[in-house]
């Protein structure tokens, strides 16, 4: 059969088959599909439509597709409807039916004006299809971006999310890293209206396939808005974002890594230099020992008032310095070796006082308290001496700018009869008491709460130096001891430290067999002679 012969064949000749035709299409159709007259009134409604509705299959007198819209899209549809049918347009809306059985249904309509030539409309044919498995897609992928949001937005990671160029998302972490005001003066924007033109170049994936950067982490030195720099790492991901495609990037600060990584390489190099010191001194120490040896000796056979006699002396009292000189060598070299021994305070304190005193400034004046002998403590030497350098660092800070008296005690204390009422967590006992005052400008009460995160600095305005208060509390309390101190502003502070000491029911472990002392001084001197040969 020709062209020609096949449109003869289903041309309608008839409004009866026009009429069966529609029928049949409507009657068939897998959307819905009404009728109206000119004035918007339904005069048809197929068997789809109903079922979507919720309407019943036999037709009543004026019903409408209307009538069963979800109260939440009634007002705003029928007066979307009116307008169109006012105006003689089309119509187009998503809204919800609300069925008899309290079922609901997401449907999308469309209504356009029937018209013949030279005709106003003669009504209104309409098609409804069911997009409700659409919808319910589109709730849940809104529901997973509030949920994102609500646990990124709070996440200590930095995150920021951008497409085509505008920042769709920055949480808090993101603006506190990159040094922004808030969430509503960033998002929204341009990337070049807040980020320099080189961090904004690092945010464009390197690579492209099928829609997804595939890149690998980016490491750069960021540019801040306060004017500081910030070295960061950068890992792409794709992602929908209020339904667009969008690029996710999460920031990691480097800072605290590479300040990490700074203080190991360091350690490193300070355990090195401390292996070395070690080596020296204790191959240095042996020829000081041949060298006082010989000259004790030899002072036997000289007159005491002969010039060599004097010469002599002055090589003994050479080599006795040089000594003092290998202890502090061999307390660098035992850094980190945490072995304790019994010693005794004041040596070790009188030691390092010496070395510090020629280092203080002119305008801080240093005075001593310590009487006597103290008894001894069960510790490790270097990290008490690191105490002890601490302790005297902090107090000279405080005073540097405006000069003061740097006091040092050191004496035995019994706990509790002589302690006067104190509350220290310690058990009854015999302890050496450490105390360090200054007369600094003393610790602000509102950075008092932070004592422990590191010596508050007077000259720096209390930001902190890289000497802290917590490690001396750590070294303190795995000695048995504690650590309190007390500051007045404009008084200054003052530091006391607590170490148990020798009962007189213990004994020493490392003390030599049978070695029996007659007083505290001899001991005192034993355990002195025996840190300088070590």
């Amino acid at each position: 059969m020709n062209p020609p012969e096949l449109l003869t064949a289903f041309h309608p000749t008839s409004p009866s088959t026009i009429e069966a035709f529609i029928r049949t299409l409507s009657g068939e159709a897998s959307i819905g599909v009404f009728l109206t007259d000119p004035a918007g009134h339904t005069l048809y409604l197929n068997a789809r439509l109903r079922r979507l509705a919720g309407l019943p299959e036999t037709p009543t007198a004026s019903e409408s597709w209307l009538k069963t819209l979800a109260p939440e899209d009634h007002d705003l549809i029928q007066a979307k409807w009116a307008d169109a049918v006012a105006d003689h347009r089309s119509f187009t809306g998503e809204f919800r039916f609300q069925r008899a059985d309290g079922s609901i249904c997401w449907v999308m309509a469309e209504a356009f004006p029937m018209r013949t030539e030279g005709i106003a409309s003669t009504g209104y044919v309409g098609m409804v299809r069911d997009v409700t498995q659409r919808q319910l897609a589109m709730d849940a992928l809104r529901i997973g971006e509030d949920r994102y949001r609500s646990m990124i937005l709070l996440s200590p990671q930095a995150v920021l999310v951008h497409a085509k160029g505008i920042i769709l998302f920055a949480n808090q972490a993101c603006l506190r890293l990159l040094g922004n005001a808030s969430t509503l003066s960033i998002e929204g924007r341009p990337l070049s209206e807040c980020f320099s033109e080189e961090f904004v170049h690092a945010l464009a994936p390197a690579e492209v396939v099928d829609n997804v950067p595939l890149t690998a982490p980016v490491k750069r030195r960021f540019l801040r808005a306060d004017g500081t720099y910030v070295d960061i790492e950068m890992v792409f991901l794709p992602l929908t974002f209020d339904g667009q495609t969008a690029v996710q990037v999460v920031i990691t600060d480097l800072t605290a890594q590479k300040n990490i990584d700074a203080q190991l390489e360091q350690a490193k190099k300070t355990g090195a230099v401390a292996t070395l010191a070690g080596g020296i001194a204790h191959e240095f120490n042996n020829c000081l020992t041949a060298i006082m040896g010989f000259s004790d000796l030899g002072l036997q056979l000289l007159l005491p008032d002969s010039r060599v006699h004097g010469h002599i002396q002055q090589v003994v009292l050479a080599s006795k310095r040089a000594r003092d000189l290998v202890t502090q060598l061999l307390l660098c070299g035992r850094q980190g070796n945490n072995v304790k021994q019994w010693i005794s305070l004041d040596i070790l304190l009188k030691e390092t006082l010496r070395v510090f005193r020629g280092k203080l400034v002119d305008n801080i004046i240093l005075r001593e308290w310590i009487p006597g002998a103290t008894k001894p403590v069960l510790a490790d030497l270097s990290q008490i001496h690191e105490v002890f350098v601490n302790l005297l660092a902090h107090s000279e800070q405080a005073m540097r700018m405006n000069g003061g008296v740097l006091e040092v005690r050191l004496d035995n204390l019994d706990i509790p009869i002589t302690a006067n009422g104190n509350d220290l967590p310690l058990p009854r006992g015999q302890y050496v008491r450490l105390t360090v005052s200054d007369t600094g400008e003393g610790i602000n009460p509102e950075v008092r709460p932070r004592l422990f995160d590191s010596f508050l600095s007077h000259s720096d305005g209390g930001r902190g130096t890289d000497v802290g208060f917590l490690d001396v509390q750590r070294i303190v309390s795995e000695h048995g001891g504690t650590f309190r101190a007390t500051s007045t502003i404009g008084q200054g502070t003052t530091i006391e430290i607590y170490l148990p000491t020798l009962s007189q029911h213990d004994s020493p472990s490392n003390q030599s067999p049978g070695k029996e002392f007659s007083n505290p001084v001899e001991r005192k001197e034993f355990l002195a002679e025996r840190d300088k040969e070590r």
